[in-house]
């Protein structure tokens, strides 16, 4: 079940970037190879390095680029069907791990949330060559290591709005709506919304980050904060429409 919804989660992610792929990934998009290497260490595989092998091959450039994307899309169909799971686990691993590469500029918190969760599906994919028992270890292992991943995500994610002065008088969200809301929506909602309700949120989101780690650890806390968390990112999606955040 957690195996679907991560190849789930990671085909929604490829397909809305779909249409734009020329734009963020190759050589003819917003951000040359060269400057991302300013960033990114040089060492690195990007995508215009994979496209090259195929070049030498005499395959064209556009195929060449959109092969690399295929083949990362086959390969989460391929999970998710049960098909040699584990080989093109790995192979969805590098290659994501070669888009981010290559489009460090535009990535966000969802990007590196695929990316890792990609990389503990691998282990989930380990089924079928160990034994229950080992196995079973395993999956403990595994989904206890994706827990400790949310209380350091979330409590980081609140330390750095600490640091800031927006997240106190609401100016964080009231920003967020204002930047990324449907404007004919954010037009009903900002005129009967006081000031209030955005310092409100903002301070809430903050709190709820910041001690994340600890609601959950006690039972009675526990499903109250994951509820909440649930919601924020809901509110996130239909409110900003970051929708795989």
């Amino acid at each position: 079940l957690f195996s679907k919804i991560i190849t789930i989660l990671a085909l929604i992610n490829i397909f809305a970037v779909l249409p734009d792929i020329f734009t963020i990934y190759s050589k003819y998009g917003f951000f040359d190879e060269e400057l991302n290497k300013h960033i990114i260490s040089p060492n690195t595989i990007f995508i215009n390095e994979i496209s090259n092998i195929l070049l030498s091959l005499g395959i064209k450039y556009e195929f060449a680029f959109i092969s690399i994307f295929l083949i990362y899309i086959i390969s989460l169909i391929a999970v998710l069907f049960n098909y040699a799971r584990l080989f093109f686990s790995i192979i969805i691993v590098f290659l994501h791990t070669v888009f981010i590469n290559s489009s460090d500029f535009l990535c966000y918190g969802a990007d590196y949330m695929i990316s890792f969760l990609l990389y503990i599906n691998i282990f989930f994919c380990i089924e079928k060559y160990v034994s229950k028992e080992n196995f079973n270890l395993i999956f403990s292992f595994t989904i206890r290591l994706v827990q400790i991943q949310l209380c350091v995500i979330y409590f980081f994610g609140g330390f750095g709005k600490i640091l800031g002065y927006d997240w106190y008088t609401g100016d964080a969200v009231w920003l967020s709506l204002n930047h990324y809301m449907n404007e004919s929506v954010l037009n009903i909602v900002s005129k009967y919304t006081p000031k209030f309700v955005y310092q409100f949120m903002s301070i809430h989101i903050l709190l709820i980050e910041l001690f994340y780690p600890i609601l959950v650890y006690f039972k009675k806390t526990r499903k109250w904060v994951i509820i909440d968390i649930i919601v924020l990112h809901v509110g996130i999606s239909i409110m900003i429409g970051l929708h795989t955040f």
